[in-house]
């Protein structure tokens, strides 16, 4: 197992430093795209619509999620997030489509596009090239290409903060998020130095983020989120997944509370493999902040291991930057711990592989 102080070895296992620097970069990928999305010049009548729907997957998907949750008392408008072939039937003239693909030849957003121009819908979009922007460019319709200049690893899951502030961005100057943009840059004034504390450079005996990939290495962790944390309880899952190449889940509270409770008894080789991870916050509503301490008794109380971890940050937004953050460290270096080059995504790749040779 390679020693998560030896910063040698972790570079020699990523083939460089490139994920790292990504990784370092995202209050740097907030910035730029929040300010570049908000030049985009928009028809009068984008404003005007019912409802919203984000079409995505993966890295592109629990962005907007992210979004969505973590602003959820700031939108006036049914936010939807379509992560599949089918545009929901409601679709037509009156929405809002916009289109998230990092690198914009994601194949089922694409289909939803071509459906939500038939339809009428007010498309738009966000993604560094591909199909997505040539469909936009060739219709005339408003976008937002970004350059991944703060992303070198190239990895949607690792430049996550393009399409995070890209939406916001987009919502922002379609006035249909309604909250001081202060409030958002104040957030990414901090989080630098939040980040500094998860550093390559800071020894195992200080780093939060190396000490937390040692307690959820050969684990199946399941990450426990409520609220505004929502879209960041799937973030980390899918970092996990592809980063470190291990299995993982996310679970909601209250959801959970209604059934997962009673399937934490058998089998009995789970308890041996499961590790519930609690991400708290003070900044939760009274009732879920009592949800999760009964929570974390019934899982003890079935003899499985539980972290509890609390998030610092002032507001909703510094929290779920800051957990954001800390997710793309340790799962950074729990790639380490598995000799894991996170960077990688061998199984996705073979799956589009296969998928085009049966077109």
């Amino acid at each position: 197992m390679i020693n998560l102080d030896n910063k040698e070895a972790i570079l020699k296992l990523q083939k460089g430093d490139k994920v790292i620097k990504s990784i370092e970069a995202f209050p740097k990928q907030l910035r730029q795209s929040i300010d570049d999305s908000l030049s985009i010049k928009f028809p009068e009548e984008y404003k005007k619509v019912n409802n919203i729907v984000v079409c995505g997957m993966g890295g592109s998907r629990f962005t907007p999620l992210v979004v969505r949750e973590l602003f959820k008392k700031n939108l006036s408008l049914p936010f939807i997030i379509n992560d599949d072939y089918v545009l929901p039937k409601f679709v037509n003239e009156n929405s809002l489509v916009l289109l998230s693909s990092y690198s914009g030849t994601t194949e089922e957003v694409v289909f939803c596009g071509e459906t939500a121009k038939k339809r009428g819908a007010k498309l738009t979009g966000i993604a560094s090239g591909g199909k997505v922007i040539n469909f936009l460019k060739n219709e005339g319709l408003p976008h937002y290409q970004f350059n991944p200049t703060n992303n070198p690893s190239g990895q949607p899951r690792i430049g996550f903060g393009y399409i995070i502030g890209g939406v916001t961005g987009m919502l922002l100057q379609l006035n249909l998020l309604n909250i001081s943009k202060n409030e958002i840059d104040n957030a990414i004034i901090n989080l630098p130095k939040i980040l500094s504390e998860f550093s390559i450079d800071i020894p195992l005996k200080n780093n939060p983020a190396k000490q937390f990939a040692k307690k959820i290495f050969n684990k199946y962790p399941y990450y426990v989120v409520s609220e505004f944390l929502t879209g960041v309880g799937n973030a980390i899952q899918n970092q996990t997944n592809e980063n470190a190449k291990q299995i993982s889940s996310f679970r909601m509270i209250p959801e959970l509370n209604h059934h997962l409770m009673e399937g934490l008894k058998l089998p009995i080789l789970h308890r041996e493999m499961a590790l519930f991870i609690l991400f708290f916050s003070k900044l939760y509503s009274s009732a879920i902040q009592k949800r999760f301490y009964i929570t974390k008794d019934i899982i003890e109380q079935n003899k499985i291991q539980t972290i509890w971890h609390e998030l610092k940050g002032a507001t909703t937004i510094e929290q779920t930057f800051e957990l954001l953050g800390f997710g793309s460290f340790f799962t950074m270096y729990l790639s380490v711990l598995n000799n894991q080059n996170a960077s990688l995504i061998p199984y996705v790749d073979y799956f589009k592989k296969k998928l085009k040779e049966m077109d």
